[in-house]
């Protein structure tokens, strides 16, 4: 029996088949196509959410009030200190004398002939060391000064205290002790047992009640502090002291108009980014168009709306230089902008900046809609994950049957195909059989 199929008749089953599936397949690749829709339309959710998001974030370091009231600290001598500001700074200048910089107790043992052999004290002697009231205990008896070292540096209970050698010459080594924090308060004091304290005869290196830093601003407020870093002396400004001088450096502290412009054309850019992408979106899918329609409606609202509760002598962007132009971008006037700076920076700071009603954090209250966890186009996210995920499983089933179809058509068409040789091979069988009767 022939069982390939068009090897009876020479009936191109194979091209019948593919013909007749090609009908059969049309509901598939109408279903294939849906999926196509619906990814696409995941990749632009994708895409304005991130875009959404990026736009977030740059709102996020601008909509408080700290990232406007911005200034600069600057030195006259750096030699002497740096100084940076915080927006609780105000504009000023002052004088800055350094009398001393805070500094590490220090203590040193006397001479000892080696680090390595020579041993102090006896067997059990004991050393205390107390800083700022915390208190920690070495068993140093009979420890060569290496050993002694170790000791007291890798002491679990080390309250704040490095020791290191100091090797003058062959026969002059000496054990030093420093706080590893600076200031009166942080001096370390020394207690022993038995011999070790009379072997060490540690003594101090430096004056354990002059080791705070000494300022005097404007030449009559007198400043001292542990640390040469102080930032509790002058409201919003921090000083990192750097050296003592017998003369007064100055301290200028000015608002950075520029970083201030420049946090504005940020929101701006920010914005006009995202206006582009939405816009390169728009006129592709119904559904994505009426997303996009309904976040620029909620924006334009929010540009629409005087901000209420507030102390300016501002209402909207366009008085401090932000406009929006005829394509939908904002654009910003440096000049305008310099201008509201200097005629009333708090009232424009509170119009971006105030935590309830400036412009940006209520942008930022809209953007959150959208982009949040369970928020908008996480819905939208969902919903078309779900419609994907039921397209997939009628594709699976389709092409399931349709393979089941195929099977069926070729079997049926080879059949066929099969019936017709052997009726071929009958006719022919005839038609030898009538030309051989004997004619009449």
């Amino acid at each position: 029996m022939i069982s390939s199929p068009g090897l009876g008749s020479g009936l191109d089953v194979n091209s019948i088949v593919d013909q007749l599936m090609a009908i059969e397949r049309q509901p598939l690749d109408r279903l294939e196509a849906d999926k196509r829709d619906i990814d696409t339309q995941l990749s632009s959710l994708g895409q304005l959410k991130s875009a959404l998001s990026q736009f977030q974030s740059t709102l996020d370091d601008l909509k408080s009030l700290d990232a406007l009231e911005v200034y600069t600290a600057g030195s006259s001598d750096e030699s002497v200190f740096t100084a940076t500001a915080n927006s609780s700074a105000v504009s000023t200048t002052m004088t800055v004398q350094v009398n001393r910089l805070a500094q590490a107790h220090k203590m040193g043992s006397q001479a000892i002939a080696d680090t390595t052999t020579t041993t102090v004290g006896g067997s059990g002697d004991t050393m205390t060391i107390t800083v700022n009231g915390n208190a920690f205990t070495v068993n140093g008896g009979g420890l060569s000064l290496s050993d002694l070292r170790d000791a007291i540096n890798t002491a679990p209970d080390n309250t704040g205290v490095a020791a290191t050698l100091v090797i003058e010459n062959s026969g002059s080594s000496r054990l030093v002790l420093t706080s590893t924090e600076t200031g009166n308060a942080n001096a370390m004091s020394l207690s022993f047992t038995g011999t070790l304290g009379t072997d060490l005869g540690m003594t101090d290196i430096n004056d354990p009640a002059q080791l705070d830093a000494e300022v005097v601003l404007d030449g009559q407020y007198t400043i001292t502090r542990a640390s040469n870093t102080i930032d509790d002396a002058i409201s919003g400004i921090t000083l990192n002291l750097t050296g003592a001088s017998a003369t007064p450096a100055t301290l200028a502290v000015a608002r950075d108009t520029e970083s201030v412009k420049a946090s504005v054309q940020s929101f701006v850019d920010a914005f006009n980014e995202l206006q582009g992408t939405m816009d390169g979106m728009r006129g592709k899918e119904t559904d994505l168009d009426a997303t996009l329609r309904s976040i620029e409606s909620r924006m334009r609202d929010v540009f629409n709306t005087v901000p209420s509760g507030i102390t300016s002598s501002f209402s909207y962007l366009t008085e401090v230089g932000v406009t929006f132009q005829r394509e939908g971008n904002l654009s910003l006037s440096a000049s305008d902008l310099e201008a509201a700076i200097d005629s009333d920076f708090e009232g424009m700071a509170q119009l971006f900046a105030n935590d309830s009603q400036g412009y940006l954090f209520r942008l930022d209250a809209v953007v959150e809609e959208f982009v949040k966890l369970d928020g908008f186009l996480d819905d939208r996210e969902d919903s078309l994950n779900t419609s994907k995920r039921s397209v997939e499983n009628r594709i699976s089933d389709m092409e399931f049957r349709l393979q089941l179809r195929e099977r069926s058509l070729l079997a049926q068409f080879t059949a066929l195909d099969n019936l017709m040789g052997q009726l071929q091979g009958t006719s022919a069988f005839l038609t030898q059989q009538l030309a051989a009767l004997p004619s009449a």
